[in-house]
């Protein structure tokens, strides 16, 4: 007579949790044994095996490593294409949280890639290019009345630099806001973003060189490309960011010399993006202004989102902390806004 096998049951749910979770952090001993504080920020005590997330254990410059891995990867996965791909990617994305650009400076010794348009720098040291790395596949783009470092990775800017003064912004008065947008053609298709990648996205196409800021027909119709827009939530666009922008303006008609106006966005959390081409939405937009004449520096960092209120704005040093960008490195900041 046939005997029926007795069935072996799962094992507890929150048993091989614990057990998955301890084999995902094993590994932190093992580096710390072997590498000691080159890779291990603190003491490993066995709690936190079970409390903390190991990236968390992890040094600075190992995060550091880490985080330039993540974007090595993200930058390969835009060589390809293909609907398979794009989902592949899209999953990916929700896995591996963005990196934060490098921290960079001015150059002192040449204009670069920013020579066309270095007078819209501060003391008319552009940034440095070679500064950046190549993951964010960076390009210099000179227009008109403002200076773009561009991301072919994001399909956006990653900093956008713009010279106001009295006269400036009593010239721009006068010029008519075109609305024509356009994709730049000074892009590598690859590195492009289209106008179909903002259609029916639920995303204004935000310019972080304001239209408004425009001298000239010819900087007017430069600061519809593409190449000046990042995917923004359009209340933020419309009302806070306007807002923004019109009170520099103000304060550069005041100003007794020039104002220097660095924008960009922040890319914090896992990545979203619109459109076929994958265009980065940014978590947060920045703007840091800039007093040569006062050399006062002062800074907004604000969450791309409708809910997002003006806050007291943050001094150079802190804004430094905050984003990682050292845009005035080597010029003269003694103060903030008053």
């Amino acid at each position: 007579m046939a005997t029926r096998k007795k069935k072996s049951s799962p094992p507890v749910t929150w048993l091989r949790r614990l057990r998955q979770r301890l084999t995902s952090r094993m590994a932190c001993f093992v580096w710390g044994a072997i590498f000691g504080n080159a890779i291990l920020s603190q003491p490993i005590q066995p709690l936190n095996l079970i409390l903390e997330p190991p990236e968390n254990m992890l040094s600075a410059a190992s995060r550091q490593w880490l985080d330039a891995l993540r974007a090595g990867i993200r930058s390969l996965s835009t060589t390809f294409t293909g609907t398979a791909v794009q989902v592949l990617r899209e999953q990916a994305t929700e896995l591996i949280p963005a990196a934060a650009p490098p921290a960079t400076s001015p150059t002192t010794a040449t204009q670069g890639e920013f020579a066309a348009c270095a007078d819209q720098f501060p003391a008319q040291r552009p940034l440095q290019v070679s500064a950046i790395s190549m993951q964010w596949a960076p390009l210099a783009l000179c227009s008109d009345a403002f200076a773009v470092l561009y991301s072919g990775l994001t399909k956006t800017p990653m900093v956008v630099v713009e010279k106001l003064s009295r006269s400036r912004m009593l010239q721009a008065a006068d010029i008519a806001r075109s609305d024509q947008f356009y994709a730049d053609s000074r892009i590598p298709q690859a590195w492009r973003a289209t106008l179909s990648d903002y259609q029916n996205s639920g995303f204004d196409r935000g310019h972080l060189s304001a239209a408004a800021n425009q001298p000239s027909q010819a900087a007017m119709a430069q600061s519809f490309a593409l190449s000046n827009m990042v995917p923004q939530d359009p209340t933020h666009n419309r009302k806070l960011w306007s807002k923004l922008e019109a009170d520099t303006r103000k304060y550069a008609l005041r100003a007794a010399g020039n104002v220097y106006v660095f924008s960009g966005p922040l890319h914090e959390g896992s990545t979203q993006t619109v459109g076929s081409n994958a265009v980065w939405i940014p978590s947060h937009l920045f703007k840091l202004v800039y007093d040569e004449a006062g050399q006062r520096a002062w800074a907004y960092v604000l969450p791309n989102r409708a809910d997002a209120q003006i806050t007291r704005p943050m001094d150079y040093a802190s804004f430094v902390q905050r984003t990682r960008w050292s845009l005035l490195d080597g010029l003269p900041v003694t103060g903030s806004l008053r």
